[in-house]
């Protein structure tokens, strides 16, 4: 358990810091700037359901996130070209500027707290072997 709780305080507290960096900055809250890097890794194919996949969240949470993105300008949704059920979700110029800021306030921020050290990327490989344990479980 104390694993557990150290991970939770850490993962709440890294993502408090780096929402406050961002909003300081004046860019786009940490929850937005992730579903932009989400669209940006699919370059312009990315769809609702690879919103809800990669960002664990449900269909219609993911659906109504992609409706904020294209109410606040930042994405687009167009019918997907063979699937009459499926739209494609791509960013904007304007979602992608603020990818691009938002990710340079990220990685600042990231550097200032946890440095380039070595436990930084033993920590790192560790989360990625339990994160594939906790994914074959599904």
């Amino acid at each position: 358990m104390d694993f557990f709780d150290t991970l939770v305080r850490f993962e709440t507290a890294l993502w408090n810091t780096v929402e406050r960096e961002l909003v300081d900055d004046r860019q786009v809250g940490l929850g937005t700037l992730t579903a932009l890097r989400v669209l940006h890794r699919h370059d312009g194919r990315g769809r609702v359901q690879d919103l809800s996949r990669e960002l664990s969240l449900t269909i219609g949470a993911a659906s109504k996130l992609a409706d904020r993105l294209e109410r606040d300008g930042l994405a687009l949704r167009r019918p997907h070209p063979t699937d009459r059920r499926s739209s494609l979700v791509s960013l904007t110029e304007s979602g992608e500027t603020a990818r691009t800021a938002g990710e340079g306030v990220l990685a600042h921020a990231l550097d200032e707290v946890l440095g380039t050290d070595e436990d930084v990327a033993v920590a790192a490989s560790a989360l990625k072997r339990l994160q594939a344990r906790l994914d074959a479980r599904s």
